[in-house]
């Protein structure tokens, strides 16, 4: 790996962590947003549209029909995602709704081996194994708190693969696409998804008023910025890392729902917290163990940064 893609690959891991915060915090956000989750997700992709799409133009960036045709897929899941998560972290408990969208790694593991050709080895499986029994000890202990639901928990293993298929998919469209214009084009595209729906289930599509429209830039400022991020880092950090490393945000989400939504912590969540975290740093560590030596990074097209 030459110097330059080994600085990108650590920038990479450095863009997935934060995009992991950002996202953990965001769990917390959606909450405090007086909005259905239908309209929430509408009036969000609207907003994102408008700003990414304003500052793609400012840039003169400019999209071919091939690169758009390969935004069109992970628009459409990030679409249907936005929809089932807002709805589940509105019916269930926001850390059950993290830790399971956080489930990715395991989704991912056969586009990651026949897609990306990525290297998967024992040691990885067998930490993904954990990072699962840390997420069954954290679902576990939270169906004896109040604002559990077992419909709010279905949603949320919709969200699952939604939001998978749009990590392998705008993984793939980075080959091709710069990180913003890819923001830019699938938050575009999936408004126009999420648009028939909204307006035939959803009671009131009027505007927000003017605290929901600041809670909806502080959402497509923080987890939006996660997207972003990521987007970025896929060009430069296997699936198989980034993936992994969303498990790292239901342990700040949980932290933030006892602080600031009053759901409690059990013993057995803190265990599956830390069991979580220990072994997303064990795969991290594991891939700075390939990439110091010198095996291949995952291919990537040249006309995107």
């Amino acid at each position: 790996m030459s110097s330059l893609a080994t600085d990108r690959h650590r920038l990479g891991l450095v863009a997935v962590s934060c995009a992991v915060t950002c996202w953990g915090v965001g769990n917390i956000l959606v909450r405090q947003v007086d909005l259905p989750g239908l309209e929430l997700a509408f009036w969000r992709l609207v907003l994102s549209s408008a700003i990414y799409g304003a500052i793609v133009l400012a840039r003169r960036g400019r999209l071919t029909w091939a690169q758009f045709r390969a935004c069109l897929p992970p628009a459409v899941a990030i679409g249907l995602w936005l929809v089932t998560f807002y709805e589940s972290i509105k019916a269930t408990t926001v850390t059950n709704v993290s830790m399971i969208v956080s489930l990715s790694p395991v989704v991912l593991l056969w586009p990651a081996v026949r897609r990306f050709a990525e290297p998967v080895s024992l040691k990885l499986l067998a930490l993904v194994a954990a990072a699962l029994g840390g997420t069954a000890l954290v679902l576990f202990g939270s169906t004896s708190v109040p604002t559990w639901s077992l419909r709010g928990d279905g949603l949320a293993f919709l969200a699952l693969l939604w939001f998978s298929a749009n990590m392998a998919l705008a993984k793939k469209a980075r080959e091709k696409v710069g990180a913003l214009e890819l923001q830019a084009t699938v938050w575009t595209v999936a408004m126009i998804v999420v648009a028939p729906p909204a307006v035939l289930l959803s009671d009131d599509l009027s505007p927000p008023d003017l605290t929901a429209w600041l809670w909806i830039a502080v959402l497509m400022a923080v987890p939006g910025s996660g997207h972003l991020l990521m987007n970025w880092a896929h060009k430069h950090v296997r699936i198989t890392v980034s993936s992994m490393a969303l498990l790292g945000a239901p342990p700040i989400t949980m932290v933030g729902a006892a602080l600031f939504l009053d759901e409690p912590i059990k013993l057995a969540q803190v265990v599956g917290g830390i069991i979580v975290l220990a072994s997303v740093a064990g795969v991290i560590h594991r891939d700075l163990q390939i990439t110091a030596r010198n095996r291949p990074a995952p291919a990537g097209g040249s006309e995107a940064t």
